[in-house]
């Protein structure tokens, strides 16, 4: 067990070290990539964060996101009401069989949101946060902090 563990922490070592996007990750059907946010200048601020999510199985949910680097993880959906934008915490999020689905940048209608996050988050950090599917189960992520999403996005390999 301790090997184990010590094999998870040196892994999540290397992965800051990388230069390049880490490699979609899975767990059971659901395929996961660009897991992308953006810097916290400081303590307390709330940064935008992306994935993209392709389900080859049956259809599934992403039930919460969880971190220690914030009070909490929302899934922010923006929603016009006359002349007001707001958002809306919108958690589940619908993975339905054979499709891709994206939180992408710029964040509408959808983004992720880290709410009051516990220290700054700089441009190169590699940030773990655990997603929980309601089928699929939990699988632990790194997201690479990046300078404008958009592009950070844009650049990874892939679909």
């Amino acid at each position: 067990m301790a090997i184990r563990g010590l094999g998870w922490l040196l892994g999540l070592a290397l992965a800051g070290c990388a230069a390049s996007p880490p490699t979609p990750l899975s767990v059971g059907s659901i395929a996961i990539d660009r897991m992308v946010m953006a810097s916290a200048p400081e303590a307390g601020a709330d940064v935008a964060a992306y994935a993209g999510f392709e389900n080859r199985g049956v259809d599934d949910r992403l039930l919460e996101i969880e971190c220690d680097c914030a009070q909490s993880v929302e899934l922010h959906r923006v929603v016009s009401e006359g002349r007001q934008t707001r958002m809306r915490n919108d958690f589940p999020l619908a993975l339905p069989s054979a499709v891709r689905t994206e939180v992408r940048p710029p964040g509408v209608p959808l983004h992720f949101m880290l709410i009051k996050t516990v220290r700054p988050f700089v441009v190169g950090e590699r940030i773990l946060m655990r997603l929980r599917f309601e089928r699929a189960g939990n699988m632990d992520v790194v997201f690479t902090v990046v300078a404008s999403t958009r592009e950070g996005w844009d650049a990874w390999p892939g679909p």
